[in-house]
């Protein structure tokens, strides 16, 4: 691999805690195709380079972010998940097809979360977003899973009463931006 000398040739020079965790890592692997409706593309971003530069820092744990370039095809999350073995955990990218035996496989993999992507899919208006994050929650609630919210900083506001309110936990990913 041409990354392993550069990442070999950076000395750390302080230690991680143990258990530390990289809480949102994509896949790109060149092996699985890219979903058409993308709004970017990705350069490869494999398991076999993050895993190394995980060794070199000393990170033990990873949670696997499904990006949006592959829609609901779990193919390269769930190969960096299957790369760290049970040091990993997943969040899934849902839509409406999504059926309950997905979501329970899913669950056994190691996914705890699912992704709600409003930014990648240019929702504006409060009232959708609010929809949306009402549906993410009744389809995670039997899991105890979270869910975990790319949106726009306007966007926030109009759902601060459903997160406040929310069963389950929530995050934002990307700092709301």
């Amino acid at each position: 691999m041409t990354h392993d000398a550069k990442l070999s040739l950076t000395p750390v020079d302080f230690d991680m805690p143990s258990g530390a965790c990289d809480s949102h890592v994509h896949i790109h692997a060149p092996q699985f195709p890219f979903y058409e409706g993308r709004a970017y593309t990705p350069g490869p971003a494999i398991p076999e380079e993050l895993n190394l530069l995980h060794k070199q820092l000393g990170i033990q744990r990873v949670v696997v972010v499904q990006p949006s370039v592959y829609g609901t095809d779990y193919s390269a999350m769930l190969l960096g998940m299957r790369s760290r073995g049970s040091n990993a955990r997943g969040v899934a990218v849902v839509d409406e097809k999504t059926t309950d035996v997905q979501l329970d496989n899913l669950h056994e993999a190691g996914v705890r979360g699912i992704r709600l992507n409003l930014a990648a899919s240019e929702v504006r208006d409060g009232d959708i977003a609010r929809q949306r994050l009402r549906e993410a929650i009744a389809c995670v609630r039997r899991f105890k899973w979270h869910v975990q919210i790319y949106t726009m900083l306007p966007l926030v506001t109009a759902i601060k009463q459903l997160v406040l309110d929310s069963p389950v936990p929530i995050s934002f990913d990307h700092f709301a931006n």
